[in-house]
């Protein structure tokens, strides 16, 4: 069984209830998926997984550009290369996006191989595009 880990930095609850959602959906595809909170991961759950989501929390105003906290950032610094670890972004947002995932995707990119999925919700659900898209990301 392929195992998914969604990792979730839960400033809110919308952004808990899209890895929630995440989640949910990836279960319902068969796959073992194990939603966790960024402050109580260990890298050692990463053995044997075979996706990673991650969400993030940005710092700055609502008109400033958006980067990822310092919580966030050492997360990454500290996590080991993703090697074979199919990685994804996701994040939820009150107005605008503001380019937190292209900022999340700098912080990430030399971890990882690929972060071609990444995924916006405005109140924490999967849009029918997110679903094609995760159904798209766990092949």
């Amino acid at each position: 069984m392929k195992k998914a880990l969604i990792i979730v930095q839960n400033k809110n609850s919308t952004t808990k209830k899209f890895g929630e959602a995440i989640t949910e959906f990836l279960l319902n595809r068969g796959l073992s998926a194990e939603i966790i909170p960024i402050n109580s991961f260990e890298p050692k759950k990463l053995e044997g997984a075979d996706y990673l989501l991650l969400s993030g929390w940005k710092n700055g105003s609502l008109f400033t550009i958006k980067h990822p906290d310092n919580e966030w950032v050492a997360f990454v610094k500290n996590l080991p290369a993703l090697k074979g670890v199919k990685t994804a972004l996701f994040t939820t947002y009150k107005f605008f996006s503001g380019g937190i995932i292209r900022s999340m995707k700098k912080y990430l990119g030399s971890k990882t191989e690929s972060l071609e999925y990444a995924f916006k919700s405005k109140d924490g659900s999967l849009s029918i595009d997110d679903k094609i898209a995760l159904n798209d990301f766990i092949k």
